[in-house]
């Protein structure tokens, strides 16, 4: 499968990445009470740092989830990806460096849509 940027070298579901850690679920009543009305994921890395610490990460998940729903409510109908500045993150341990938190609605496995939650690296 070749395509202008060359040939795939790799390629995985979002299956593989949820058994290999990468991804994890949130849970729908989670999601759903932020307004989001779709599946929603995080990855790790976004996990790491703006929800983890001592104590408090079910607060801190549920204040990324509306800030990322504050965002998706003022994008331009028809906006897939959706930029929140790490300001109006809670952080739940030192910082390491990542200014925003990057949300892209794209299809699932299965051609649902999804909401991905992740660090601009990770892209």
């Amino acid at each position: 499968m070749d395509d202008e940027y060359g040939p795939v070298v790799a390629s995985f579901t979002r299956a593989e990445f949820f058994a290999d850690g990468t991804f994890i679920a949130v849970p729908p009543v989670v999601s759903s009470a932020a307004g989001l009305k779709m599946p929603v994921i995080i990855t790790v890395g976004a996990r790491q740092e703006f929800v983890t610490g001592d104590g408090g990460e079910d607060d801190r998940l549920r204040a990324v989830l509306f800030a990322v729903a504050r965002a998706v409510e003022q994008a331009p109908v028809g906006e897939v990806c959706f930029v929140v500045p790490a300001g109006e993150l809670p952080c739940g341990r030192e910082p390491i460096g990542a200014d925003r938190l990057i949300a892209i609605t794209e299809p699932g496995d299965t051609g649902e849509p999804v909401l991905t939650m992740m660090l601009p690296g990770e892209m």
